[in-house]
């Protein structure tokens, strides 16, 4: 009778121990996404409900076939050390030691997703409990490694989200390829969770391929020149098709100077924008394989097109350069041509119509009050020779093209200082000449910058400097004015206040540079202007 006790107690105690193993799990299952750890935590409940002295955890791998060991306990060296999950799970389903072998298949929807497997060196009955309990434990952990991989896909689409929305917001934020370009290439190889990354373009004049963009890379492989049929991104940009490289260094076509910088696997996708192709977008692993997945691809595909945005944006931003320096040509052209008319013909005639006058009033046989008109009719005229002469000087300086920018630049504050304000001109650097454009567009731009003190500033003192160097000239226009804030550069001019500030930074752009307006309400402003020379 004691016996029977006994035996009842320990079935008791048997059951009561796995109904708490499963309570266990199933909350570890529940507080956690993260798949190792909570794995690992449950093999080591398994294992001692079940009186087992090792187990294993293997998962299918979900874009590819075969399994990987993500959870063992106690396991022989040879099974860990094997990088293969399936033959790993063979070897230890024959292996000879274990006398004592359970497993089951994970499960969810229907679908085996993994394999859990539990055993000991010493023979033990196995009985229908321990089968149907660990059946029940691998339909919870299959379920949970499905709604674990389901949150982890559904994070991962988040990230890919957020990452192209950034990158079509640096697309559409920078028209400068050298900005542009790296931002995204920085961003396609973080997403990819890999070592580096290039973009090579293709110069089609020539039928070459560059590499002008690296990241995480040697920086001497941006020198490197190849034929388009000589290389892997030639391959793509010609069939238009992504495609993957597992081991780089046993590629045909391989560059043996990406070789010797430990280039190993390759996803390499073409940067595109509707039928042309205008180079490829490759991510990279460093010394090691890696395996990029067909969702990886689509993801790289995407970015393609949109740096293929942006190679586009900024090819048509050079060419609307270009075609504003041309126009800012033809337009000081015409200024210049005006003035010349208004300096040799307008003004000339001026000057002889107030001499002829001078003549009739010198010759003594009219009435004085015909002579007070005439005498008035002068002084008009010579006021008149004063405005048409500025008008032609703000039309185009003869002094900028006769002695330079700076000699230009001192006339501008002198006559400022005839208007009544206190005005300091600075020369940091030794004078010399620029070039007639780089001349003509800093005149312009400091010449809109005071035209502002007149029109807005309500100004006392204006600082001018200009600092010279062998590689840039800096122009500063400062006053103490009432000051204002600075609109940003894509408000629209409307709602700027007008095209002059506009203008002014377009205008340092046709020489490369940059404009800053640095200003508040009471604080006066201060115009920096920094161009490459």
């Amino acid at each position: 009778m004691g016996s029977l006790v006994n035996q009842g107690r320990e079935s008791y105690e048997r059951v009561l121990s796995r109904l708490n193993m499963i309570n266990n799990v199933t909350t570890a299952l529940t507080q956690s996404f993260d798949l190792d750890k909570t794995l690992d935590d449950i093999l080591d409940s398994v294992i001692e409900v079940l009186g087992m002295e090792l187990g294993a955890v293997f998962l299918l791998a979900p874009e590819e076939q075969g399994l990987n060991l993500v959870a063992h306990r106690n396991l022989p060296a040879e099974i860990v050390e094997c990088r293969d999950g399936l033959k790993a799970s063979r070897m230890l389903a024959r292996h000879p030691d274990l006398l004592c072998k359970l497993a089951g298949r994970l499960r969810a929807k229907g679908q085996v997703n993994g394999l859990l497997f539990v055993g000991a060196r010493n023979a033990c009955p196995l009985l229908r409990q321990e089968e149907e309990l660990l059946n029940t434990i691998c339909n919870i952990i299959g379920t949970f490694v499905e709604n674990v991989r389901l949150y982890q896909e559904r994070v991962r689409d988040l990230q890919i989200e957020r990452a192209m929305n950034q990158i079509a917001e640096e697309i559409t934020s920078e028209l400068e390829l050298d900005r542009a370009l790296p931002k995204v290439m920085r961003i396609a190889v973080d997403m990819m969770h890999a070592d580096g990354g290039v973009i090579a373009l293709w110069d089609e004049a020539r039928n070459q391929i560059t590499y002008p963009y690296l990241h995480q890379l040697p920086p001497e492989l941006s020198q490197v020149t190849v034929a388009r049929d000589q290389s892997l991104s030639g391959e793509v940009i010609s069939s238009g098709k992504p495609t993957v490289i597992d081991d780089y260094r046993t590629y045909p076509r391989a560059v043996p100077e990406f070789v010797e910088a430990g280039l190993t696997s390759v996803a390499v996708v073409p940067i595109v924008r509707g039928g042309r192709t205008f180079g490829a977008l490759s991510v990279l692993s460093l010394h090691k394989t890696k395996c990029f997945s067909q969702r990886d691809i689509a993801i790289l595909t995407a970015i393609g097109r949109q740096a293929g945005i942006a190679i586009e944006n900024a090819y048509l931003y050079e060419n609307m350069r270009f075609y504003a320096r041309k126009i800012t040509q033809a337009q000081e052209n015409e200024r210049k041509r005006i003035a010349r008319e208004l300096h040799d013909d307008t003004i000339q005639s001026l000057i002889a119509l107030k001499r002829h006058m001078e003549a009739l009033t010198a010759a003594g046989d009219l009435p004085e009050k015909a002579v007070d008109r005439i005498r008035r009719l002068q002084q008009e005229t010579g006021d008149m020779i004063q405005r048409v002469r500025r008008f032609s000087q703000a039309l185009r300086p003869s002094i900028l093209d006769d002695l330079g920018l700076l000699p230009t630049l001192e006339e501008m504050m002198t006559d400022l200082r005839r208007e009544g304000l206190h005005t300091e001109f600075y020369l940091i650097g030794t004078e010399r000449r620029l070039s007639s454009e780089a001349e003509l567009i800093l005149f312009r731009i400091a010449q809109e910058a005071i035209s502002n003190v007149r029109k807005h500033a309500q100004a006392n003192r204006v600082t001018m400097t200009v600092e010279m160097s062998d590689s840039a000239v800096k122009l500063t226009v400062q006053d103490d004015g009432k000051g204002f804030h600075p609109p940003a550069l894509t408000d629209h001019p409307s709602n700027s206040g007008g095209l002059g500030l506009i203008g002014m930074h377009e205008r340092a752009k046709l020489l490369g540079g940059t404009l800053v307006v640095d200003s508040a309400p009471g604080q006066g402003t201060r115009i920096y202007v920094n161009v490459p020379v």
